[in-house]
Protein backbone atom coordinates (compact mmCIF):
# COMPACT_ATOMS: atom_id res chain seq x y z
CA UNK A 1 0.00 0.00 0.00
CA UNK A 2 1.12 3.83 -1.15
CA UNK A 3 1.03 6.84 1.52
CA UNK A 4 -0.48 8.51 -1.57
CA UNK A 5 -3.88 7.83 -2.96
CA UNK A 6 -5.22 9.43 -6.08
CA UNK A 7 -9.22 10.45 -6.01
CA UNK A 8 -11.36 7.57 -6.81
CA UNK A 9 -15.11 7.59 -7.93
CA UNK A 10 -18.24 5.34 -7.35
CA UNK A 11 -21.42 5.37 -8.67
CA UNK A 12 -24.35 3.18 -7.20
CA UNK A 13 -26.86 1.91 -9.87
CA UNK A 14 -30.50 2.83 -10.47
CA UNK A 15 -31.02 -1.09 -9.47
CA UNK A 16 -28.88 -1.13 -6.47
CA UNK A 17 -30.48 2.06 -5.20
CA UNK A 18 -33.88 0.31 -5.97
CA UNK A 19 -33.11 -2.53 -4.44
CA UNK A 20 -32.12 -0.41 -0.90
CA UNK A 21 -35.46 1.13 -1.22
CA UNK A 22 -37.64 -1.31 -1.24
CA UNK A 23 -35.52 -2.96 1.80
CA UNK A 24 -33.60 -1.31 4.16
CA UNK A 25 -35.38 2.02 3.15
CA UNK A 26 -38.66 0.20 3.89
CA UNK A 27 -38.08 -1.65 7.26
CA UNK A 28 -37.91 0.00 10.51
CA UNK A 29 -34.14 0.73 11.86
CA UNK A 30 -32.17 -0.99 12.12
CA UNK A 31 -31.31 -3.18 9.78
CA UNK A 32 -28.40 -3.53 6.82
CA UNK A 33 -26.63 -5.20 4.16
CA UNK A 34 -23.40 -5.54 1.79
CA UNK A 35 -21.84 -3.71 -1.37
CA UNK A 36 -19.96 -5.03 -4.47
CA UNK A 37 -18.61 -3.85 -7.49
CA UNK A 38 -18.03 -5.45 -10.89
CA UNK A 39 -15.89 -2.92 -12.37
CA UNK A 40 -14.35 -0.96 -9.42
CA UNK A 41 -16.23 1.98 -10.54
CA UNK A 42 -20.25 1.23 -10.28
CA UNK A 43 -21.61 -0.56 -6.63
CA UNK A 44 -23.76 -2.66 -8.70
CA UNK A 45 -24.46 -5.71 -6.31
CA UNK A 46 -26.40 -5.36 -3.16
CA UNK A 47 -27.42 -8.02 -0.83
CA UNK A 48 -29.88 -7.37 2.33
CA UNK A 49 -28.88 -9.34 5.13
CA UNK A 50 -32.22 -10.63 5.98
CA UNK A 51 -31.35 -12.70 8.82
CA UNK A 52 -29.43 -10.20 10.79
CA UNK A 53 -30.26 -9.92 14.60
CA UNK A 54 -31.84 -6.77 14.62
CA UNK A 55 -34.16 -4.45 17.12
CA UNK A 56 -35.29 -1.02 16.59
CA UNK A 57 -31.67 0.37 18.12
CA UNK A 58 -29.37 -2.06 17.18
CA UNK A 59 -28.42 -4.61 14.34
CA UNK A 60 -26.05 -7.23 14.43
CA UNK A 61 -24.81 -9.01 10.71
CA UNK A 62 -25.27 -12.36 10.16
CA UNK A 63 -21.02 -12.85 9.19
CA UNK A 64 -21.43 -16.27 8.56
CA UNK A 65 -23.84 -15.80 6.15
CA UNK A 66 -22.32 -12.64 4.17
CA UNK A 67 -19.22 -13.81 3.86
CA UNK A 68 -20.72 -16.82 1.93
CA UNK A 69 -22.20 -14.21 -0.08
CA UNK A 70 -18.88 -12.32 -0.14
CA UNK A 71 -17.06 -15.17 -1.19
CA UNK A 72 -19.65 -16.27 -4.43
CA UNK A 73 -19.32 -12.76 -5.34
CA UNK A 74 -15.30 -13.17 -5.24
CA UNK A 75 -15.72 -16.06 -7.80
CA UNK A 76 -17.56 -14.03 -9.73
CA UNK A 77 -15.10 -11.36 -9.79
CA UNK A 78 -16.96 -8.94 -8.02
CA UNK A 79 -15.61 -7.06 -5.03
CA UNK A 80 -17.04 -6.59 -1.66
CA UNK A 81 -16.85 -2.66 -1.34
CA UNK A 82 -18.83 -1.52 1.49
CA UNK A 83 -21.46 -1.87 4.34
CA UNK A 84 -25.53 -0.05 4.29
CA UNK A 85 -27.41 0.02 7.29
CA UNK A 86 -30.48 1.98 8.96
CA UNK A 87 -29.64 4.20 11.80
CA UNK A 88 -32.33 5.76 14.22
CA UNK A 89 -34.59 9.20 13.06
CA UNK A 90 -31.65 11.48 13.43
CA UNK A 91 -28.54 10.16 13.39
CA UNK A 92 -27.47 10.08 9.60
CA UNK A 93 -23.46 9.80 10.93
CA UNK A 94 -21.67 6.44 11.35
CA UNK A 95 -21.58 6.01 15.02
CA UNK A 96 -18.11 5.12 16.86
CA UNK A 97 -19.16 1.63 17.34
CA UNK A 98 -19.57 1.71 13.08
CA UNK A 99 -16.57 3.14 13.07
CA UNK A 100 -14.30 -0.09 15.01
CA UNK A 101 -16.27 -2.29 12.81
CA UNK A 102 -15.39 -0.67 10.05
CA UNK A 103 -11.82 -0.86 11.05
CA UNK A 104 -12.22 -4.90 11.84
CA UNK A 105 -13.80 -5.33 8.47
CA UNK A 106 -10.80 -3.45 6.61
CA UNK A 107 -8.31 -5.23 8.28
CA UNK A 108 -9.81 -8.90 7.70
CA UNK A 109 -10.51 -7.81 3.98
CA UNK A 110 -7.44 -5.73 3.86
CA UNK A 111 -9.13 -3.05 2.14
CA UNK A 112 -7.95 0.35 0.83
CA UNK A 113 -11.03 1.68 -0.07
CA UNK A 114 -14.64 1.31 2.18
CA UNK A 115 -18.11 2.78 1.88
CA UNK A 116 -20.55 3.44 4.36
CA UNK A 117 -24.03 4.04 3.36
CA UNK A 118 -26.35 5.39 6.33
CA UNK A 119 -30.22 5.37 5.55
CA UNK A 120 -32.82 7.31 7.22
CA UNK A 121 -35.73 5.61 6.84
CA UNK A 122 -39.25 8.12 6.48
CA UNK A 123 -41.86 7.38 9.52
CA UNK A 124 -44.29 6.45 6.42
CA UNK A 125 -41.80 3.33 5.79
CA UNK A 126 -41.99 4.12 1.93
CA UNK A 127 -38.79 3.57 0.45
CA UNK A 128 -39.05 6.18 -2.06
CA UNK A 129 -38.75 8.67 0.94
CA UNK A 130 -36.12 6.89 2.95
CA UNK A 131 -32.60 9.87 2.58
CA UNK A 132 -29.02 7.86 1.78
CA UNK A 133 -25.79 9.55 3.05
CA UNK A 134 -22.28 8.37 2.17
CA UNK A 135 -19.22 8.66 3.33
CA UNK A 136 -15.96 6.68 2.82
CA UNK A 137 -13.24 5.10 4.27
CA UNK A 138 -9.40 5.04 3.54
CA UNK A 139 -7.32 2.26 5.01
CA UNK A 140 -7.68 0.62 7.99
CA UNK A 141 -5.29 2.98 9.82
CA UNK A 142 -6.35 5.70 10.40
CA UNK A 143 -9.50 4.96 9.34
CA UNK A 144 -11.43 8.11 9.26
CA UNK A 145 -14.11 8.67 7.52
CA UNK A 146 -14.94 11.81 4.46
CA UNK A 147 -18.66 12.93 4.03
CA UNK A 148 -20.16 12.53 0.80
CA UNK A 149 -23.46 14.25 1.57
CA UNK A 150 -27.12 12.84 0.42
CA UNK A 151 -26.81 10.58 -2.33
CA UNK A 152 -29.99 9.97 -4.38
CA UNK A 153 -31.26 8.56 -7.84
CA UNK A 154 -30.33 11.97 -9.51
CA UNK A 155 -26.62 12.27 -7.50
CA UNK A 156 -25.65 8.65 -7.09
CA UNK A 157 -21.76 9.44 -7.50
CA UNK A 158 -19.11 10.36 -4.73
CA UNK A 159 -15.45 10.74 -5.08
CA UNK A 160 -12.70 9.59 -2.43
CA UNK A 161 -10.67 12.71 -2.19
CA UNK A 162 -6.20 12.67 -2.90
CA UNK A 163 -4.69 11.69 0.31
CA UNK A 164 -1.56 11.76 1.18
CA UNK A 165 -1.13 9.66 4.60
CA UNK A 166 1.93 11.16 5.48
CA UNK A 167 0.99 14.75 5.30
CA UNK A 168 -2.72 14.09 6.34
CA UNK A 169 -2.64 11.36 9.30
CA UNK A 170 -5.66 13.20 11.23
CA UNK A 171 -8.36 14.31 8.79
CA UNK A 172 -10.49 16.11 11.76
CA UNK A 173 -9.76 19.98 11.56
CA UNK A 174 -11.79 20.47 14.92
CA UNK A 175 -9.07 17.83 16.18
CA UNK A 176 -6.11 19.14 14.87
CA UNK A 177 -7.92 22.58 16.35
CA UNK A 178 -7.93 21.01 19.22
CA UNK A 179 -4.71 19.44 20.46
CA UNK A 180 -3.00 23.34 19.30
CA UNK A 181 -5.82 25.40 21.26
CA UNK A 182 -7.11 24.01 24.17
CA UNK A 183 -10.79 24.40 24.48
CA UNK A 184 -11.94 26.54 27.09
CA UNK A 185 -15.00 27.01 28.16
CA UNK A 186 -14.42 30.07 30.23
CA UNK A 187 -12.22 31.80 27.58
CA UNK A 188 -14.98 31.38 24.99
CA UNK A 189 -17.47 33.89 27.31
CA UNK A 190 -15.01 36.11 29.04
CA UNK A 191 -15.41 38.90 26.47
CA UNK A 192 -19.42 39.03 27.30
CA UNK A 193 -19.27 37.50 30.97
CA UNK A 194 -21.07 40.95 31.91
CA UNK A 195 -23.75 41.19 29.12
CA UNK A 196 -24.56 37.36 28.61
CA UNK A 197 -25.61 35.22 32.20
CA UNK A 198 -23.83 31.70 31.40
CA UNK A 199 -25.25 29.72 33.95
CA UNK A 200 -28.98 31.21 32.96
CA UNK A 201 -28.61 30.38 29.37
CA UNK A 202 -27.24 26.92 30.04
CA UNK A 203 -30.33 25.91 31.12
CA UNK A 204 -31.82 26.99 27.78
CA UNK A 205 -32.61 25.43 24.33
CA UNK A 206 -32.82 27.06 20.88
CA UNK A 207 -34.94 24.28 19.11
CA UNK A 208 -34.73 26.05 15.23
CA UNK A 209 -37.11 24.41 12.23
CA UNK A 210 -35.61 25.60 8.95
CA UNK A 211 -31.04 26.00 8.93
CA UNK A 212 -30.56 27.44 5.74
CA UNK A 213 -31.05 31.07 6.53
CA UNK A 214 -30.90 30.56 9.87
CA UNK A 215 -27.46 29.77 10.17
CA UNK A 216 -25.50 33.45 10.76
CA UNK A 217 -28.18 33.55 13.60
CA UNK A 218 -27.44 29.82 15.17
CA UNK A 219 -23.65 30.62 15.20
CA UNK A 220 -24.71 33.61 16.89
CA UNK A 221 -26.51 32.39 19.49
CA UNK A 222 -23.19 29.65 20.34
CA UNK A 223 -21.21 32.54 20.69
CA UNK A 224 -23.59 34.30 23.13
CA UNK A 225 -23.55 31.48 25.66
CA UNK A 226 -26.40 29.32 24.39
CA UNK A 227 -25.39 25.43 24.77
CA UNK A 228 -28.41 23.36 23.73
CA UNK A 229 -29.50 23.16 20.05
CA UNK A 230 -32.16 20.94 18.46
CA UNK A 231 -31.95 21.22 14.22
CA UNK A 232 -34.49 20.33 12.11
CA UNK A 233 -34.43 20.48 8.54
CA UNK A 234 -34.73 17.45 5.71
CA UNK A 235 -32.60 19.30 3.30
CA UNK A 236 -29.19 19.25 2.27
CA UNK A 237 -26.97 22.06 0.66
CA UNK A 238 -26.53 22.78 -2.75
CA UNK A 239 -24.56 25.34 -4.61
CA UNK A 240 -26.59 27.97 -5.29
CA UNK A 241 -26.87 28.24 -1.31
CA UNK A 242 -23.41 29.69 -1.09
CA UNK A 243 -24.95 33.03 -3.05
CA UNK A 244 -27.24 34.05 0.21
CA UNK A 245 -26.21 31.51 3.42
CA UNK A 246 -23.39 31.43 5.04
CA UNK A 247 -22.49 28.08 3.59
CA UNK A 248 -19.22 26.72 2.55
CA UNK A 249 -17.65 25.29 -0.01
CA UNK A 250 -17.43 22.23 1.87
CA UNK A 251 -20.98 22.04 3.08
CA UNK A 252 -22.00 21.05 -0.15
CA UNK A 253 -23.89 17.72 -0.58
CA UNK A 254 -24.17 17.49 3.26
CA UNK A 255 -27.27 17.19 5.51
CA UNK A 256 -28.16 21.31 6.94
CA UNK A 257 -28.46 20.23 10.13
CA UNK A 258 -25.31 18.13 9.77
CA UNK A 259 -23.51 20.98 8.42
CA UNK A 260 -24.73 23.50 11.11
CA UNK A 261 -24.08 20.79 14.33
CA UNK A 262 -20.18 21.01 13.15
CA UNK A 263 -19.88 24.44 13.14
CA UNK A 264 -21.45 25.15 16.84
CA UNK A 265 -19.10 22.78 17.68
CA UNK A 266 -16.27 24.61 15.88
CA UNK A 267 -17.35 27.14 18.40
CA UNK A 268 -18.21 25.38 21.77
CA UNK A 269 -16.99 22.19 21.56
CA UNK A 270 -18.89 21.32 24.84
CA UNK A 271 -22.45 21.92 23.30
CA UNK A 272 -25.10 19.56 23.06
CA UNK A 273 -26.51 19.63 19.70
CA UNK A 274 -29.34 17.26 18.66
CA UNK A 275 -30.22 16.83 14.49
CA UNK A 276 -33.34 15.29 12.92
CA UNK A 277 -32.79 15.43 9.22
CA UNK A 278 -36.51 15.99 8.38
CA UNK A 279 -39.34 18.17 7.69
CA UNK A 280 -42.19 19.22 9.79
CA UNK A 281 -45.26 17.82 8.18
CA UNK A 282 -48.44 15.75 8.60
CA UNK A 283 -46.28 12.50 9.57
CA UNK A 284 -45.00 14.55 12.35
CA UNK A 285 -47.38 14.08 15.17
CA UNK A 286 -47.88 16.08 18.31
CA UNK A 287 -45.62 13.13 20.13
CA UNK A 288 -42.99 12.76 17.76
CA UNK A 289 -42.80 16.67 18.27
CA UNK A 290 -42.41 16.32 22.28
CA UNK A 291 -40.03 13.50 21.03
CA UNK A 292 -37.87 15.66 19.59
CA UNK A 293 -37.90 18.18 21.76
CA UNK A 294 -36.89 16.41 24.72
CA UNK A 295 -38.79 16.18 28.34
CA UNK A 296 -37.82 19.52 29.29
CA UNK A 297 -40.58 20.57 26.65
CA UNK A 298 -42.89 19.60 29.49
CA UNK A 299 -41.15 20.31 32.66
CA UNK A 300 -39.50 23.85 32.09
CA UNK A 301 -41.14 24.58 28.45
CA UNK A 302 -40.30 28.37 28.88
CA UNK A 303 -36.54 27.69 28.49
CA UNK A 304 -37.13 26.24 25.37
CA UNK A 305 -37.31 29.02 22.06
CA UNK A 306 -39.59 27.64 19.69
CA UNK A 307 -37.70 29.17 15.79
CA UNK A 308 -39.69 28.70 12.87
CA UNK A 309 -37.33 29.48 10.23
CA UNK A 310 -38.70 27.47 7.84
CA UNK A 311 -39.74 29.19 4.57
CA UNK A 312 -43.07 27.11 4.33
CA UNK A 313 -46.07 28.98 6.10
CA UNK A 314 -47.67 25.67 6.82
CA UNK A 315 -44.67 24.84 9.11
CA UNK A 316 -44.77 28.11 10.43
CA UNK A 317 -48.68 27.98 11.27
CA UNK A 318 -47.80 24.27 12.82
CA UNK A 319 -45.01 25.86 15.07
CA UNK A 320 -46.82 28.65 16.38
CA UNK A 321 -49.57 26.02 17.68
CA UNK A 322 -47.26 23.84 18.98
CA UNK A 323 -45.51 26.79 20.96
CA UNK A 324 -49.07 27.46 22.31
CA UNK A 325 -49.81 24.26 22.98
CA UNK A 326 -46.96 23.22 25.55
CA UNK A 327 -46.47 27.52 26.57
CA UNK A 328 -42.78 28.50 25.03
CA UNK A 329 -42.08 31.23 23.89
CA UNK A 330 -42.12 31.53 19.72
CA UNK A 331 -40.45 33.39 16.89
CA UNK A 332 -40.47 33.50 13.62
CA UNK A 333 -38.84 35.51 11.13
CA UNK A 334 -39.25 35.95 7.41
CA UNK A 335 -37.59 37.77 4.69
CA UNK A 336 -39.72 39.60 2.06
CA UNK A 337 -39.21 39.31 -1.91
CA UNK A 338 -35.71 40.48 -2.82
CA UNK A 339 -34.47 41.13 0.29
CA UNK A 340 -36.32 44.73 0.46
CA UNK A 341 -37.65 44.34 4.03
CA UNK A 342 -38.09 41.15 6.81
CA UNK A 343 -40.43 40.34 9.55
CA UNK A 344 -40.51 39.14 12.91
CA UNK A 345 -43.28 37.91 14.73
CA UNK A 346 -42.89 36.50 18.33
CA UNK A 347 -44.56 35.23 21.11
CA UNK A 348 -44.15 34.74 25.29
CA UNK A 349 -47.37 33.07 27.51
CA UNK A 350 -48.35 35.81 29.89
CA UNK A 351 -46.63 38.42 28.59
CA UNK A 352 -47.59 38.84 25.07
CA UNK A 353 -51.37 39.42 24.46
CA UNK A 354 -51.70 38.52 20.64
CA UNK A 355 -50.28 35.01 19.35
CA UNK A 356 -48.69 34.82 15.59
CA UNK A 357 -52.31 34.42 14.00
CA UNK A 358 -53.40 37.25 15.39
CA UNK A 359 -50.55 39.22 14.42
CA UNK A 360 -50.37 37.08 10.87
CA UNK A 361 -54.43 37.90 10.17
CA UNK A 362 -54.24 38.78 6.88
CA UNK A 363 -51.74 35.99 5.77
CA UNK A 364 -53.58 33.20 7.16
CA UNK A 365 -56.69 34.33 5.32
CA UNK A 366 -55.08 34.54 2.21
CA UNK A 367 -54.04 31.12 2.46
CA UNK A 368 -57.19 30.08 3.81
CA UNK A 369 -58.69 31.89 0.37
CA UNK A 370 -56.13 29.35 -1.82
CA UNK A 371 -53.09 31.94 -2.03
CA UNK A 372 -49.89 30.22 -3.17
CA UNK A 373 -46.71 31.22 -1.78
CA UNK A 374 -44.83 32.11 -5.06
CA UNK A 375 -41.65 33.87 -3.43
CA UNK A 376 -37.81 32.47 -3.42
CA UNK A 377 -34.98 33.81 -2.16
CA UNK A 378 -33.75 34.63 -6.03
CA UNK A 379 -31.90 38.43 -5.93
CA UNK A 380 -31.96 38.10 -2.14
CA UNK A 381 -28.46 39.85 -1.17
CA UNK A 382 -27.12 37.62 2.04
CA UNK A 383 -26.63 41.31 3.53
CA UNK A 384 -30.11 40.96 4.03
CA UNK A 385 -30.39 37.78 5.64
CA UNK A 386 -27.41 38.56 7.90
CA UNK A 387 -28.97 42.05 8.50
CA UNK A 388 -32.54 39.92 9.74
CA UNK A 389 -30.10 37.20 11.49
CA UNK A 390 -29.00 39.85 13.57
CA UNK A 391 -32.22 40.88 15.00
CA UNK A 392 -33.49 37.71 15.54
CA UNK A 393 -30.35 36.89 17.63
CA UNK A 394 -31.51 40.28 19.65
CA UNK A 395 -35.32 39.31 20.66
CA UNK A 396 -33.86 35.34 20.89
CA UNK A 397 -32.41 36.82 23.84
CA UNK A 398 -34.72 38.82 24.82
CA UNK A 399 -37.25 35.97 25.11
CA UNK A 400 -34.91 33.58 26.53
CA UNK A 401 -33.58 35.69 28.99
CA UNK A 402 -37.34 37.57 30.40
CA UNK A 403 -36.61 38.60 34.13
CA UNK A 404 -33.84 36.39 34.74
CA UNK A 405 -30.83 37.96 36.19
CA UNK A 406 -29.56 41.32 35.73
CA UNK A 407 -29.08 42.07 32.36
CA UNK A 408 -29.66 44.33 29.66
CA UNK A 409 -32.31 41.69 28.12
CA UNK A 410 -34.10 40.99 31.11
CA UNK A 411 -37.03 43.45 31.04
CA UNK A 412 -37.02 44.60 27.02
CA UNK A 413 -39.96 42.10 26.55
CA UNK A 414 -41.88 44.16 28.68
CA UNK A 415 -41.50 47.39 26.42
CA UNK A 416 -42.87 45.53 23.27
CA UNK A 417 -45.17 42.98 24.76
CA UNK A 418 -47.89 44.66 22.39
CA UNK A 419 -45.94 45.23 19.38
CA UNK A 420 -44.63 41.74 18.38
CA UNK A 421 -44.30 42.16 15.20
CA UNK A 422 -41.27 43.84 13.97
CA UNK A 423 -40.37 44.99 10.49
CA UNK A 424 -37.19 45.96 8.84
CA UNK A 425 -36.98 48.19 5.66
CA UNK A 426 -33.97 46.85 4.21
CA UNK A 427 -34.38 48.50 0.77
CA UNK A 428 -34.69 52.19 0.53
CA UNK A 429 -37.71 51.33 -2.39
CA UNK A 430 -39.26 48.82 0.45
CA UNK A 431 -42.45 50.69 0.12
CA UNK A 432 -42.93 51.29 -3.20
CA UNK A 433 -41.77 47.54 -4.02
CA UNK A 434 -43.62 45.57 -1.10
CA UNK A 435 -46.32 47.71 -0.75
CA UNK A 436 -45.75 48.58 3.20
CA UNK A 437 -46.28 52.27 4.14
CA UNK A 438 -45.56 51.26 7.75
CA UNK A 439 -41.99 52.76 7.27
CA UNK A 440 -42.89 56.10 6.31
CA UNK A 441 -45.59 56.43 8.74
CA UNK A 442 -43.51 55.41 11.52
CA UNK A 443 -39.93 57.37 10.84
CA UNK A 444 -38.92 61.21 9.38
CA UNK A 445 -37.77 60.72 5.85
CA UNK A 446 -35.60 63.53 6.91
CA UNK A 447 -33.24 61.04 9.38
CA UNK A 448 -34.03 57.99 7.47
CA UNK A 449 -33.25 55.94 4.94
CA UNK A 450 -33.02 52.17 4.85
CA UNK A 451 -32.12 49.70 7.60
CA UNK A 452 -34.80 50.93 9.96
CA UNK A 453 -36.90 48.75 12.16
CA UNK A 454 -40.70 49.40 13.49
CA UNK A 455 -42.59 47.67 15.98
CA UNK A 456 -46.00 47.60 15.12
CA UNK A 457 -48.82 47.58 17.71
CA UNK A 458 -50.60 44.90 18.39
CA UNK A 459 -54.07 43.69 19.59
CA UNK A 460 -55.74 40.29 20.04
CA UNK A 461 -58.01 39.91 16.80
CA UNK A 462 -61.59 39.61 18.79
CA UNK A 463 -65.38 40.71 17.69
CA UNK A 464 -64.62 43.41 20.96
CA UNK A 465 -61.57 44.43 19.20
CA UNK A 466 -63.68 45.10 16.11
CA UNK A 467 -62.65 42.47 14.34
CA UNK A 468 -65.46 40.18 12.69
CA UNK A 469 -64.81 36.41 14.07
CA UNK A 470 -62.09 35.71 17.40
CA UNK A 471 -59.41 34.21 16.38
CA UNK A 472 -59.00 30.35 15.63
CA UNK A 473 -56.02 29.77 17.48
CA UNK A 474 -56.45 31.93 20.74
CA UNK A 475 -59.90 32.90 20.45
CA UNK A 476 -58.69 36.51 21.11
CA UNK A 477 -58.37 35.91 24.96
CA UNK A 478 -55.33 38.25 25.03
CA UNK A 479 -53.87 35.22 27.62
CA UNK A 480 -52.01 33.03 25.54
CA UNK A 481 -51.52 30.77 28.74
CA UNK A 482 -55.44 29.80 28.50
CA UNK A 483 -54.12 27.30 25.65
CA UNK A 484 -51.50 25.16 27.10
CA UNK A 485 -52.56 22.02 26.91
CA UNK A 486 -55.94 22.20 25.37
CA UNK A 487 -54.93 22.15 21.27
CA UNK A 488 -54.98 18.41 20.99
CA UNK A 489 -53.74 17.97 17.44
CA UNK A 490 -52.18 21.15 16.03
CA UNK A 491 -52.00 19.57 12.18
CA UNK A 492 -55.62 20.44 12.45
CA UNK A 493 -54.87 24.15 13.90
CA UNK A 494 -55.39 25.65 10.00
CA UNK A 495 -59.53 25.16 8.92
CA UNK A 496 -58.21 25.43 5.13
CA UNK A 497 -56.82 22.09 6.04
CA UNK A 498 -59.60 20.47 7.94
Amino acid sequence: MTNKKEPKTYIITEEVLSQIRETVGSQIPETGGILGSSDGKHVDHFYFDVTASVTGATYEPDCDKLNLIIQKWYEKGIDFVGFIHSHPRGAVKPSDPDNLYTTKIMKAFEMEWFVSLIVQVHRSLKGEKAKLFAYGYYLADPCCYFEFGRIDEKKPSFEFPAINLEEDQDRSYREMLAKKYLFSKAELGERNRELFPEEILACKTLAVFGTGGSIGFVLDMARSGVTNFILVDGDKFEPHNMSNQRVIYGDIGKSKVEALKEQILNINMDAEVKTFCDFLDDTVTDNNFEEMLGTRLLVSPKDILICACTDRFEAQARLAALAMKYGTPFMAPQIYAGGGGAEIVFSYPCVTPSCPRCVLKSRYDAYKNGYKNTVTSECTPISAITHANALEGQIALMLLLYHEGDNRYATMLDKVSNRNLALIKMSPDAENVLGINLFHDAVDDTYSFFGEVVWIPQVPVSEANGFDEDCPLCHGSGDLTTLIGKITDTRRCMEWKE
